[in-house]
């Protein structure tokens, strides 16, 4: 299966990858930029999460898609070393963040009342300051003559002499795999338990608070995103775990093609957290679509206009300005961020504000259509218009550019 056929598919899988982590991580990056109060404990987590995935796809990737082409490492050996601590730095500065975050998930459901002041922001640096000290100790071994790193010619990649050291191989296998993985089960069943609990006690009794179940169904609705991230790292480095203590035995034979499996695998959690996370998060899902369509906006952009018609909706209020000839309605969107009012009831929004917000979205809503009603257009005009987008939902307003030509 060694052929050069296997090996240009290896190289085109990773650079595939490479690209869609970086694309992903840097938006979520710049969703996190762009609106910090996402930033909450919980989320600091998740970044320090995509932040090591993206200094993996930069740092290493790169590197093993180059030494996947000769049957030599082109370079010196010191670096080959660096770059199997790096890889393996990044991938357990990931799974204790991961372990971090189901702990975290874990304290939110069960012990909701104490979670503000176990979970403070102070509390959350230290721990991600934590994770990487304890992901420099796990890492780094080798470089100090436990275990050996060498340049695998037979796999085309630098990587650990996995029979070198029974007990270093035996130590990494169960601190990089066996043991975030039960910690983690560990805490969702627990968490599952507290879910279908909290479940029952609603349907069988009125008096529980709306706000308390609202926090709770958040929590829980985090703890399945965190839930989704743990299988993806179950099915990402498992077989990389399982090879590496088959290999141990030095009489074992691993056959080329599952090496380049699990070491796809290996790399591929670096680009699917991104769009987990994005997907599953309806505060970052909606910075997504403000991102996109902002750079939509842009691009269809007229050049030689005169004067623009603007009609934004933030915070759902609608502000409208000049109405001229060539009208361009600019997108805006209205995130209400769930998750930043996880922690603390003082900094939950009021129902009565709720409602005030879904009031001002109607008379949003109520302006554009005057607008339309002041402004018709003809059918000819009407197939001038660019598309625009619209998203409307009870308290949240998306409305992407579109021109009009009167």
């Amino acid at each position: 299966v060694g052929t050069s056929h296997t090996f240009r598919l290896v190289i085109s899988l990773l650079s595939l990858i490479v690209c869609s982590s970086l694309f992903g991580n840097v938006l979520v990056l710049l969703v996190f930029q762009r609106k910090p109060q996402l930033l909450h404990v919980a989320n600091r987590f998740v970044l320090n999460l995509l932040m090591a995935d993206l200094l993996q796809t930069v740092l290493v990737m790169p590197f093993v898609i180059a030494t996947t082409v000769p049957n030599v490492w082109p370079l010196d050996r010191r670096l080959c070393q660096a770059l199997v601590v790096l890889m393996h730095l990044f991938a357990f500065a990931g799974v204790n963040t991961i372990i971090v975050v189901s702990v975290d998930r874990y304290l939110a459901i069960i012990h909701p009342l104490s979670y503000p002041t176990r979970m403070t922001p102070h509390r959350g640096t230290n721990l991600i300051v934590l994770t990487w000290l304890l992901s420099v100790l796990q890492s780094t071994p080798p470089v100090y003559g436990w275990g050996t790193i060498d340049f695998d010619q037979y796999h085309h990649f630098c990587t650990v002499v996995w029979s070198s050291s029974y007990s270093y191989s035996t130590a990494v296998s169960i601190f990089s795999f066996w043991v975030p993985v039960c910690i983690m089960l560990g805490c969702y069943w627990m968490v599952f338990r507290a879910a279908r609990r909290q479940n029952a006690l609603g349907a069988s009794s009125g008096y529980t608070s709306r706000v308390r179940q609202r926090r709770f169904h958040y929590h829980c609705k985090a703890a399945k995103v965190v839930f989704v991230i743990m299988s993806s790292y179950i099915f990402s480095m498992g077989p990389y775990s399982v090879l590496s203590t088959i290999s141990i035995n030095r009489n074992s034979h691993v056959p080329q093609w599952m090496t380049s499996l699990a070491i796809i695998l290996f790399f591929f959690q670096c680009c699917i957290h991104p769009y987990i996370y994005g997907y599953m998060h309806r505060s970052v899902r909606k910075e997504f679509l403000a991102l996109l369509c902002g750079s939509f906006c842009q691009q269809i952009q007229p050049r030689t206009s005169g004067i623009d018609s603007c009609f934004t909706v933030t915070d759902g209020r609608a502000m409208h300005s000049h109405l001229p000839g060539a009208a361009v309605r600019v997108c805006s969107l209205r995130t209400w961020e769930e998750g930043t009012t996880s922690s603390s009831p003082t900094e939950r929004r009021s129902k009565d504000s709720r409602k005030e917000t879904t009031s001002m979205s109607f008379r949003a809503v109520s302006a554009m259509v005057l607008i339309f009603l002041a402004y018709p257009l003809t059918a000819t005009k009407l197939a001038e218009r660019q598309s625009c987008c619209w998203f409307l939902k009870e308290r949240d307003i998306l409305i992407c550019q579109s021109k009009l030509h009167f």
